[in-house]
């Protein structure tokens, strides 16, 4: 038993040998040991070959299937949301202004990143008919209103802005509160009294507030309370825009007759 050496042993003596062989045979004859390293490369290219491709098309498979997952889940959430926006608006008699004559599209050209949440500027100006007041749309809700506007630019004030503050009112209950931001991405439904309760997916849309800012506009879904505070619970409003990428937006112009 003792005169019998271990296999382990032996092999691991045997491959730290030739370890050690190989190291010093690579910076003894450096040239000939590139060759070597080339050749057994250029050896090994095509029996590695199926695998690596292999391994190049399992990985391209995951990620379609992780894409295609994704879109379908964005899609799904889509549907729902755009099923309860057609409910309640059936519901309440309201049509959103989405005629195309009364919308002009524009394109957002600077959003500063200390400002992300409370305005953004876009292409379009006076010269086109925009006008300080007017409500800005994405996706089929409103994202801000028009702050000033210049001949060929204007500035639109974000619903995330802690300075925005606008009438609103819950479309199942009719009950009316204020929107306003809070400089960090969230929109709030303020001053409602503790007892009114508020289900989920509830549509908030605008109340008469203006000449250039007609009521029934979608401003969000009720996404849930927060915390109440001197009698009165905040409640977290949804939008069904993205705010994070706003690259087109629709200002509502006003209608020939409205006052300027």
């Amino acid at each position: 038993m003792t005169g019998k050496l271990n296999p382990v042993l032996v092999n691991s003596l045997l491959a730290a040998f030739c370890g050690l062989m190989l190291t010093w045979f690579s910076h003894t004859f450096p040239y000939p040991a590139r060759m070597a390293a080339d050749r057994i490369n250029s050896m090994l290219y095509y029996p590695e070959l199926p695998a690596r491709e292999l391994r190049f098309l399992v990985q391209a498979a995951d990620q379609w299937m992780t894409e295609r997952k994704n879109l379908q889940e964005r899609a799904l959430v889509l549907e729902r949301e755009n099923t309860a926006l057609r409910t309640a608006l059936q519901r309440s008699g309201v049509n959103p202004p989405q005629s195309a004559p009364g919308l002009l599209g524009a394109s957002v050209t600077l959003r500063y990143p200390d400002a992300w949440w409370k305005e953004i500027r876009i292409d379009k100006g006076s010269s086109q008919g925009v006008v300080a007041g007017a409500p800005v749309l994405s996706e089929g809700f409103m994202i801000g209103r028009v702050s000033r506007a210049g001949e060929d630019y204007a500035w639109i004030e974000l619903v995330t802005s802690s300075a925005f503050l606008l009438a609103a009112v819950v479309v199942d209950t009719w009950d009316l509160g204020v929107i306003n931001g809070d400089d960090i991405g969230n929109v709030w439904l303020m001053y409602i009294p503790p007892e009114k309760e508020f289900s989920e997916g509830m549509l908030v849309s605008t109340a008469l507030v203006g000449d250039y800012l007609p009521p029934g506009i979608p401003l969000g879904l009720i996404a849930g309370p927060g915390e109440t505070k001197d009698g009165l619970t905040p409640f977290k409003v949804a939008s069904g825009a993205r705010l994070t990428q706003l690259y087109n937006v629709q200002i509502l112009l006003p209608s020939e007759g409205g006052s300027s």
